[in-house]
């Protein structure tokens, strides 16, 4: 198939993501090596963004930070290569509970490491490493049922937003770098490793520039970036070594994301490298807001431990999925599916509400192996419709096509697996 025409259409849309407009005025740091940098960060962003603006510079080193980095409008901060900053793995300092967004739904939780909120131009850059302290928040997940099954029920039980405070003794663990409701944000060159949970995560922005970043992360729900009910967003030119999804679009969960209501719009991920991850380009499971105008390509996948190209919805999400393309896709190897359309996610579940997925073409995909080749799936309330599969390759898969349910009117054109074309 001719791409051309889509990849005109990305190119344009990543043309109009906004770069932060951030003044020429540079403010160069000398820490000690290995001191805690977090006062002098935090003061010093502070400063720049009340003084006009520019550009927080540290300098080489070995540095330890003592909570969380807080992010300042009009100002960059710059990690310079040979920079490694390890947070404190004590999870009381990241205290007080800020707004966020948590599994989808609305509530008050621990601060994100690296923390942005209600802010214009704003970056962070630099060949410079980030260390999470992963180990301090290591068995929150064994204890934190209770919580989760709390914020489940929050949209059905009607609590406001302002009384929905988690954090200490609820063990959900936060975002490493998360920028919420801002607009024009660039992640440059930095790389992030033992992440607590997600990795990059922006939620409720416009205008985002995420380029050349290393993600290393493999404990459970590391994923890479999770793009989160946001406009205008570029993702290009990184690499990914992490435990759950690589690049996954997400707009909330159940009825807590239908009432919010923000859906992905006008998103590009191109050019990057998926080297060990459990999912490799994924929209869901929490997208009851929606997404549309999707674009991936240029994605090359190394070892997928489960879907390599993944959409997953369960009943109760709800949400419109439309207008995706996915091309120019190689993978190695994954040990399930090369494309995976679920309505039926497992998991728990909150409401009869089913995902609508429309207007998907995914093309010039090749695969070596994968132990199986297509999983497609609508639901009753929406079969899959205009779901074209076109130029798609797998050299060997145990099995073909592993489900065929509620698939409306999707087409294969040139999809081969095992050497056999599928028809439909």
């Amino acid at each position: 198939m001719n791409t051309a025409a889509f990849k005109a259409e990305a190119e344009a849309l990543a043309r109009n993501v906004q770069a932060p407009r951030i003044p020429e005025a540079d403010y160069r740091l000398a820490p000690e090596n290995y001191s805690d940098v977090r006062p002098l960060l935090n003061e010093a962003l502070q400063r720049c963004s009340e003084s006009g603006g520019g550009k927080v510079i540290l300098p080489a080193g070995r540095y330890r930070c003592s909570g969380p980095i807080l992010m300042q409008s009009r100002t960059e901060l710059h990690l310079e290569e040979g920079s490694f900053v390890k947070f404190d793995p004590a999870p009381e300092r990241f205290l007080p509970v800020v707004p966020a967004r948590w599994g989808g739904v609305e509530l008050w939780n621990y601060s994100p490491l690296v923390f942005g909120n209600d802010l214009t131009d704003s970056a962070l850059t630099g060949g410079g490493i980030l260390c999470g302290g992963r180990e301090g928040w290591a068995d929150f997940r064994s204890k934190q049922a209770e919580a989760r099954e709390r914020s489940h029920n929050l949209e059905r039980e009607k609590i406001p937003f302002e009384k929905r405070i988690f954090g200490d003794g609820c063990f959900l663990p936060p975002s490493m770098v998360q920028f919420r409701c801002c607009e024009r944000v660039l992640i440059e060159g930095v790389t992030c490793v033992d992440a607590p949970l997600w990795v990059i995560h922006p939620l409720y922005c416009s205008h985002v520039t995420i380029r050349s970043v290393y993600v290393d992360s493999m404990y459970v729900c590391n994923d890479g970036v999770d793009v989160d009910s946001c406009t205008d967003v570029l993702i290009e030119k990184s690499h990914f070594r992490n435990g759950d999804d690589a690049v996954v679009l997400k707009s909330g969960r159940d009825a807590d994301g239908l009432r919010v209501d923000r859906p992905d719009r006008r998103v590009v991920v191109r050019d990057c490298v998926f080297h060990d991850c459990l999912h490799g380009f994924a929209i869901g499971s929490e997208l009851s807001g929606g997404a549309e105008e999707v674009y991936a390509y240029g994605i090359r996948m190394e070892y997928i431990k489960r879907q390599a190209i993944s959409f997953k919805s369960a009943p109760g999400r709800g949400g419109v999925i439309r207008r995706v393309r996915v091309w120019d896709i190689r993978v190695d190897r994954t040990d399930d599916h090369i494309v995976s359309i679920v309505s039926e996610y497992p998991g728990d579940r909150t409401g009869a509400a089913t995902t609508c997925y429309r207007d998907f073409v995914l093309a010039d995909i090749r695969c070596n192996y994968a132990r199986n080749g297509l999983y497609l799936e609508g639901s009753e309330e929406f079969p899959l419709r205009d779901i074209r599969l076109i130029d798609v390759e797998v050299d060997k898969a145990d099995v073909p096509v592993s489900g065929d349910v509620n698939s409306g009117n999707l087409s294969f054109e040139n999809v081969r697996i095992n050497g056999a074309e599928l028809t439909r």
